[in-house]
């Protein structure tokens, strides 16, 4: 039996759970993190941000939608880290407020970044502009009002588990 499983560096072990996942994830941004570190007194900002951005925020953001639902503990070890790579790419005090960061990096905050990509995947499920065998799986169910505010994701459930 196998514990843990990497498919398309999506580290998944034999409960579902993304602990796994999200220590793969800390271990490679903690290496980025030491080089713009080393490097923060080398390089202008306009560089660093450069990095942050090509180098670091890409390992938060590749398969987000997914692992979005591990552990509270594990998606705030992440949060801590997102700040921290944004604090060194604007060579500030650990102790500036995140929101100012956030702004002058022209970032999201972290639990809001995975939002809009879950967002804006789904809405690619619900205009059909993502494969059929994702479309097949989710169908939009109006509740009959012209508001649309009561308008429903259906998900058909398996036939295969009752």
């Amino acid at each position: 039996e196998c514990k843990i499983y990497k498919y398309l560096g999506l580290m998944v072990d034999n409960r579902l759970k993304f602990d796994f996942h999200t220590d793969y994830i800390k271990k490679k941004i903690h290496k980025r993190i030491g080089a713009m570190y080393r490097g923060s007194s080398l390089l202008p900002i306009k560089y660093r941000k450069m990095f942050a951005n090509s180098l670091v925020l890409p390992h938060f953001d590749y398969l987000d939608t997914i692992y979005g639902r591990a552990s509270k503990t594990k998606l705030h070890e992440l949060d801590i880290l997102y700040k921290k790579v944004a604090k060194i790419a604007l060579g500030v005090e650990k102790t500036e407020s995140s929101i100012n960061v956030y702004r002058d990096m022209k970032w999201l905050p972290l639990h809001l970044r995975r939002q809009v990509h879950l967002s804006s995947y789904m809405f690619k499920i619900l205009k059909g502009e993502s494969p059929s065998n994702f479309i097949n799986k989710f169908s939009y169910i109006s509740g009959g009002s012209r508001d649309g505010t009561s308008c429903n994701l259906y998900t058909p459930k398996s036939k295969n588990l009752k």
